[in-house]
């Protein structure tokens, strides 16, 4: 059996038996505002708060707006990241040649390879992918987002041995579960947030429509976010 890990966020534990899986690789998804960002924070503060240390690459988001973020919410995100117990990468410049027209294919190898380096640098042992592709692919890229896509999260099971998670957007209305239609089929399980109405409010939800390993329900959770402790889980729908 695989450890479980913490995700830090209340409520979402104990329908996980536990947390993720060690050393797996997890999508959580969801369309834009829904706390994607605001739950992979959760994750990273919870495993520094344990003594492990975490790699935050953020890709559509410069890091020192991250920072901002977890400030707005009450957490000291930079003081972890000056004690090097988090380290945050900014991934625009592996994708610059190719949204220049420069290159076709996205270098999968150099990516994992210095993704590595930074994880043994901390030796780090959970990694957040924020989100796992940039938005600013064409339509027409979509064949060549799938396979990098594909081969990064195999990559990083396959060298990293650190418990990853990634982001996708969910297009506005739409049914599918992330951006891309693959992120779904290669990760080990999926976290879906979204918002809902019910008795003519909106309410922020959660559902865990895939976890492998995983004993899990596909009820709707109601979760609020809040300072200092960002998504915490209310009731099942």
């Amino acid at each position: 059996m695989r450890r479980r890990i913490a995700t830090g966020v209340d409520g979402l534990d104990s329908l996980l038996s536990g947390g993720l899986a060690e050393d797996k690789v997890f999508l959580v998804s969801g369309q834009a505002g829904t706390g994607k960002t605001i739950l992979c924070l959760q994750y990273v503060l919870a495993g520094v708060a344990r003594g492990e240390n975490s790699v935050y690459i953020s890709i559509d988001e410069k890091p020192s707006h991250l920072l901002e973020d977890a400030e707005s919410l009450g957490w000291d995100l930079k003081k972890y990241v000056d004690d090097k117990r988090i380290t945050l990468l900014d991934a625009t410049p592996y994708f610059t040649n190719v949204r220049m027209g420069k290159e076709k294919v996205i270098d999968v190898r150099s990516i994992v390879t210095d993704l590595t380096k930074h994880v043994r640098q901390i030796n780090a042992q959970t990694v957040v992918i924020d989100p796992i592709a940039p938005l600013i692919f064409s339509q027409e890229a979509t064949a060549q987002v799938k396979e990098y896509i594909r081969s990064l999260i195999f990559s990083i099971e396959d060298n990293l041995h650190c418990t990853t998670v990634i982001t996708s957007a969910i297009p506005s209305g739409t049914t599918r579960l992330c951006q891309y239609g693959v992120e779904e089929f290669v990760v080990s399980g999926i976290i879906v947030l979204g918002v809902s109405s019910i008795q003519a409010h909106r309410v922020r939800t959660l559902y865990i429509p895939k976890m492998r390993g995983t004993p899990t329900d596909l009820n709707d959770h109601v979760f609020e976010i809040l300072p200092k402790r960002g998504i915490v889980i209310r009731e099942t729908v």
